[in-house]
């Protein structure tokens, strides 16, 4: 976490995490170890894993609607995230949708998990004029983006190694972190090793 963080979550009374079905709230459980939570409004925020759009965008509306009722009440609200609130995060179209309703926002910039792990895995992400390009996991034309010269790297590609390693060029090194930077992290260093991987691991491809 970065001391501005801390800072935005000590001000605030009213902490909106993140919660899975199976009842974890991961950010948050990573925040309270560092920030006192015990005068705190902690929110439990449901964010269904769908792919239908339609249900993704009515979630987001609703969850906009819970938060705007403590911001009606004169309380600011942090909400937490895991990584960097501008890459593929939830908390982004959260604050758009209150962004639209009037009340004002800010974004405190995290840790890439990229970033991340490639710091755990002690290798420089890009050197020179190299280019890095980012991929979702399920994008549908990520075959064509490997292809690319520079780092490729791939955001929450555990479920999908078995696809990415198909469509890797046989002279290209690849490079994984599994949960990084929580206790039960895994570096790894070749695609023999990496069977099994979890929902949260990055693959960087050289």
């Amino acid at each position: 976490m970065t001391l501005r963080s801390i800072l935005i979550i000590e001000r605030c009374g009213v902490i909106a995490a993140p919660r899975t079905s199976g009842g974890n709230m991961l950010a948050f459980s990573t925040a309270e170890k560092i920030c006192d939570m015990s005068e705190k409004t902690v929110l439990p925020l449901e964010f269904p894993m769908k792919a239908d759009e339609d249900a993704q965008r009515e979630n987001h509306r609703r969850t906009a609607e819970e938060l705007s009722a403590f911001l009606r009440n004169g309380q600011d609200v942090a909400m937490l995230n895991i990584g960097d609130v501008s890459v593929y995060s939830f908390c982004s179209y959260i604050a758009v949708q209150l962004a639209g309703m009037g009340f004002d926002t800010e974004m405190c910039a995290g840790v890439p998990s990229f970033c991340a792990a490639a710091a755990e895995l002690n290798m420089p992400l890009a050197e020179g004029k190299e280019p890095i390009v980012i991929i979702p996991a399920r994008y549908e034309k990520a075959g064509e983006l490997l292809k690319f010269d520079g780092t490729k790297v791939i955001m929450k590609g555990g479920k999908k190694l078995s696809d990415i390693k198909s469509m890797i060029k046989n002279d290209s090194k690849i490079y994984a972190a599994e949960n990084c930077g929580f206790i039960d992290q895994h570096l790894y260093k070749s695609a023999d090793e990496m069977d099994g991987c979890g929902y949260f691991t990055v693959v960087i491809v050289k």
